[in-house]
Formats: structure tokens, C-alpha cells, sequence
């Protein structure tokens, strides 16, 4: 259950960390478990090249994790999450989306301020991404920056760059998000984020898991996405 700090520094600046969600080896297991699809992302990247804003030795979404490892599943579908989503949307809630984004020593340029919204308009347009570091995450090798606050402006147009989708332009830093291993940020899908380049020796790992009211539909098509339902009135929905 999330305390009243934390909900207020959510709704009121968009995001709340958590320095330890989760312990050392809990991160151990499920990162084998990542290492196994992002390496085999990897090579395909390797023999066919750029494939959406993946890009061979410098970045790779690999999504889509939990629907193909009962383990990941079994991750994301958690009590820990049940309840943090259900304080947080006050809903039914299921997961709409999950990836893992390597930033591997070769990526040297920032990943662009963006809404997680902005690559996919939803109705309603907010929902939460929680952001887990399977590595620690530092200035050095690429953590998130976010503009507190930003949420409050609503989903905004983004323009399309080279390396990504990008919504605002302006001389704002943020704030630079560290994390240690086991570590998380939970963060508004309006919230402005980036990272930066990573300037280490090491693959900076990240595990992105957003969960979204469970009636919530294409912003566009107004298509319901029919993820799974992971909670109903604030309880476990799945065995």
C-alpha cells in the first residue's frame, strides 16, 4: 500500500522512487530470465539492423516479455503491483505494456524527452509506468531524467527524431533519477523523461512495466486494448 507521501509526490510531481522494491536476488533471477529475449533481440538487430528506435550496439527494445515466460508473468503480476497500480488509478488495472531497454557503452547520445503516451495515445491518456533498474543505474551509464510536474500539462504533440519520439525543446535539465539494482521509479505516462548517453564500459539494463485502467482504449481508434486484467477492486485477479 502506497503511504500518503507517496501518493502526493505522484499526483502532485508525477513520479515517487522506491531505492529498494525489490532485493538482489529477486533481480538476479528475473534479469536471467531478460538477458535470455534481449540477447536474441540483439542478433536479429545485428543481421537486419535499426528496427524502430532499436539500434544495434547502442539501444534495444525488447518487448512484450511477460506474454512469453510464465516467470516474467508471474513478476509483473505481483501483489507488490497489484497494489501499487490499484492505490495509484483507483481501478480495475491491467498491464498494457512491458519491455526491456538495454543501453548498451555505444549508445553516447540522450533518448529524447517524451510522455510514454506519446508513442501511443490512450483513453484515458494516463496511466503508470514503473521503471526497474536490474543494474544500477547512474549518470555515467544512462538513468532516467524526468521534469517534475510536467504531467500536469496533459498529453502533447511529439515530433519525430532520428532516435525517437520528442515533446519538449526547451532549456529545463530535470532531474537525474539514479538507481541501485533492485531499485524503481514509478512515473505518470505524462510525465517528461529521458536519458542519458551512456559514457561507461557496461550495458545499462532496464525493466519498463506500465499498467493502465483496465477499460482503457486505442486514444485513436477508441478500440479497447484488452490487455490482461491483473486486478479488480484492488485484489490479485489472477491465481
Amino acid at each position: 500500500m502506497l503511504t500518503t507521501e507517496q501518493q502526493q509526490q505522484f499526483n502532485e510531481q508525477g513520479f515517487f522512487i522506491l531505492p529498494q522494491a525489490f532485493p538482489a536476488g529477486e533481480i538476479d533471477a528475473l534479469r536471467a530470465h531478460i538477458d535470455h529475449f534481449a540477447a536474441k533481440h540483439e542478433q536479429q538487430l545485428q543481421e537486419r539492423g535499426k528496427e524502430g528506435i532499436s539500434r544495434p550496439n547502442e539501444i534495444s527494445f525488447t518487448f512484450n516479455l511477460a506474454a512469453h515466460d510464465p516467470a516474467i508473468m508471474q513478476f509483473v503480476t505481483q501483489e507488490k503491483f497489484v497494489q501499487l497500480t490499484s492505490d495509484l488509478l483507483k481501478d480495475d488495472i491491467s498491464l498494457y505494456w512491458d519491455q526491456a531497454v538495454y543501453k548498451k557503452p555505444e549508445a553516447k547520445r540522450d533518448f529524447p524527452w517524451h510522455q510514454d503516451t506519446g508513442y501511443t495515445l490512450t483513453d484515458p491518456a494516463e496511466y503508470v509506468t514503473c521503471w526497474l533498474a536490474l543494474d544500477e543505474t547512474t549518470l555515467d551509464n544512462g538513468c532516467i531524467w524526468v521534469i517534475p510536474g510536467s504531467h500536469k500539462q496533459g498529453a502533447i504533440e511529439h515530433t519525430d527524431t532520428e532516435i525517437g519520439k520528442q515533446c519538449y525543446f526547451g532549456t529545463e535539465p530535470g532531474i537525474p533519477v539514479p538507481l541501485k539494482k533492485g531499485g524503481m521509479v514509478a512515473f505518470s505516462s505524462l510525465l517528461f523523461h529521458r536519458s542519458g548517453p551512456n559514457i561507461s564500459n557496461t550495458v545499462r539494463k532496464g525493466y519498463v512495466i506500465q499498467y493502465s485502467v483496465s477499460s482503457a482504449r486505442h486514444g485513436v481508434s477508441g478500440e479497447p486494448f484488452n490487455r490482461i486484467v491483473i486486478a479488480r477492486n484492488g485484489q490479485a485477479a489472477l491465481a
